[in-house]
């Protein structure tokens, strides 16, 4: 079982400034709940003993949301003075906290009802051999995807980048990720694609799939398109 859950929420924001230019993305609301409280929502669902939240832009904001939860099983990284892109965020908490391996969830995903029992699944079909564990969905499960797609699945869940050959999928904002993952990095600040390339050439990135709909509102104008298609 996983004791330890991460949530990704010190992003600069960048993509929702025209939407909310005062408010982080993680606490953007979508039907009256911030984007991070369904992640929170979620991770007390399946009883995680241990959250720890990043944080950097508008920190301030999100530091006194968290404290207005009264959870006291929630821990703050605070990167105000750095920000250490998605790898080396994760990282420096593994390795803060001496966590082996931990559930890692993006902030700007809307976790409904269904999605419990599949994390609950994911976390129980971890591969002994995987050193991450990625959450997909078919592209054609992936609303408002633009691209051709993230990876692709081989025998034994193998994962590669997309190629035109077989059917793409994409990541949906859910990992498994430990410590082997990051071994031969030693720089501060990288996006966690690093990470994921290593465990490629190693064939220790495997995947999970979904099976359900996904969808993307990391930009004003997707969350725009969904709240008004919503009415």
């Amino acid at each position: 079982m996983i004791d330890s859950a991460i949530i990704l929420a010190a992003g600069l924001g960048k993509r929702m400034r025209n939407y909310d230019p005062d408010t982080p993305k993680p606490l953007i609301k979508v039907n009256n709940k911030p984007f991070i409280q369904y992640a929170i929502d979620l991770l007390n669902e399946i009883r995680a003993k241990e959250i720890i939240i990043n944080v950097h832009y508008k920190s301030d904001k999100i530091l006194n949301f968290i404290k207005n939860l009264n959870q006291n099983n929630i821990r703050v990284s605070d990167e105000s003075d750095l920000l250490l892109d998605t790898g080396g965020g994760i990282k420096k908490i593994l390795d803060k906290y001496n966590i082996n391996k931990s559930l890692v969830l993006n902030s700007d995903v809307i976790w409904g009802e269904s999605d419990k029992e599949l994390i609950v699944d994911m976390i129980n079909s971890y591969p002994e051999e995987a050193e991450a564990f990625l959450g997909l969905v078919p592209k054609s499960n992936f609303r408002a995807f633009k691209d051709k797609g993230d990876f692709c699945k081989l025998k034994n869940n193998d994962l590669i980048r997309y190629d035109a050959s077989s059917e793409p999928y994409v990541y949906i904002g859910a990992q498994i990720i430990s410590q082997n993952a990051f071994n031969g990095i030693e720089k501060e600040v990288f996006s966690v694609n690093e990470a994921w390339n290593l465990c490629i050439n190693k064939k220790t990135l495997k995947g999970y799939q979904f099976n359900t709909n996904a969808l993307h509102l990391g930009t004003s104008e997707l969350l725009n398109e969904y709240l008004k298609d919503d009415k």
